[in-house]
């Protein structure tokens, strides 16, 4: 089996990096994507379909979703291959805490905001973002600030674009352009 691969995990993680605006969950993407390769796997014995479905895994374990939410899927890719968790996925690349729902916290994951040239003011934003999720105000929500880098039709990116994706079951805060994922939480 193949190690860690950094070029493959980031590819992965670049394919999904709109699928939270078409309405799909990325953590659910891909343990799906997992559950599949598992399958390919034991149909064909194909030994790089389990390397595919490890990379599937660092992917959601980089993007900040909990080893635990997916342990059950990702258990019998492990099985297959003979290996344990501790081996296969150090804990380094497990970043399962939540990020809290404090003004700081918040303030820090937005950086440095442009003065003029902004969707709201920085402390407006840090209050909806924790308004948004303590009260489960389910939606998808942009924060933006700077120039408009790229632009297509409605859609523009900005020099810091902000997504706030608000569902019954979990709040997840990506920073487009750098293409980070948090899980927000109290």
């Amino acid at each position: 089996m193949m190690g860690y691969d950094s070029m493959e995990v980031e590819i992965i993680r670049l394919g999904l990096r709109d699928i939270e605006r078409r309405g799909l969950s990325a953590k659910e993407v891909l343990k799906q994507s997992v559950i599949w390769l598992g399958e390919k796997y034991e149909m064909t014995k194909d030994e790089r379909y389990l390397d595919k479905a490890v990379g599937h895994i660092h992917a959601y374990l980089e993007m900040g979703y909990p080893y635990e939410n997916g342990e059950k899927e990702f258990q019998v890719i492990l099985d297959m291959l003979g290996q344990k968790v501790e081996d296969v996925f150090p804990k380094r690349n497990m970043k399962n805490e939540k990020v809290p729902l404090r003004k700081s916290r918040i303030n820090q994951l937005l950086g440095k905001w442009n003065p003029g040239l902004h969707s709201m003011k920085i402390a407006d934003a840090v209050d909806d973002i924790i308004d948004k999720s303590l009260n489960r105000q389910i939606g998808e929500y942009t924060y933006h600030c700077g120039k408009v880098i790229k632009q297509n039709g409605n859609d523009a990116l900005w020099e810091k674009t902000f997504k706030l994706y608000v569902r019954e079951d979990e709040v997840i805060f990506q920073d487009v352009n750098q293409g980070q994922y948090y899980m927000l939480g109290e």
